[in-house]
């Protein structure tokens, strides 16, 4: 169970580096555009 739930963290934290790397460079083109 311990596995799973380990298992189950790291695919969290793909997810929020993913969710966070894709909100960067948005933020980061955008901030390109209004220049």
């Amino acid at each position: 169970m311990k596995n799973h739930s380990v298992r189950l963290a790291l695919s969290w934290a793909l997810v929020v580096v993913l969710l966070g790397y894709g909100v960067v460079q948005t933020l980061i083109t955008a901030a390109k555009l209004f220049q």
